[in-house]
C-alpha cells in the first residue's frame, strides 16, 4: 500500500504522509501515540470508530471495511477527512464536531 495524497484533505502533502505512515506503524508508536490515535478515531468515528481505525491503522480497503462494519464508503471518506484534520489541532480547538447518533 503507497500513500497517495487525499485532495479533500486541507493539510499538505508531507502531513498527510506523516499522519498515514505514523498510524499504519501503530503498534510501533509510543503510548501517548497510540491514545492520540484511538481518541481521534472516537471522535471522528463516532459510532463507526472501529472502522476507521482499521481504515488508518490496518491499511484496508474502504470498499472492504464499508461491507464488514454496515457503514457507508462515504461516510468513512469524511470520518478519515476529519481525522486528518483533526491531527494537529489543539486540544479543545472545535475544528471537528462530535458526530450526533440518530436513533
Amino acid at each position: 500500500m503507497g500513500f497517495k495524497k487525499l485532495r479533500s484533505v486541507a493539510l499538505p502533502e508531507e502531513e498527510q504522509g506523516y499522519i498515514f505512515f505514523t498510524c499504519l506503524t501503530y503498534d510501533q508508536q509510543p503510548p501517548d501515540v497510540r491514545q492520540k490515535i484511538d481518541r481521534l478515531c472516537d471522535r471522528c468515528g463516532g459510532e463507526y470508530a472501529d472502522a476507521l481505525r482499521a481504515l488508518m491503522c490496518d491499511g484496508e480497503s474502504i470498499t472492504a471495511l464499508s461491507m464488514r462494519h454496515y457503514v457507508s464508503e462515504s461516510t468513512l471518506l469524511r470520518a478519515r477527512r476529519r481525522f486528518y484534520e483533526s491531527w494537529s489541532a489543539p486540544a479543545g480547538a472545535g475544528r471537528v464536531k462530535p458526530r450526533r447518533v440518530t436513533a
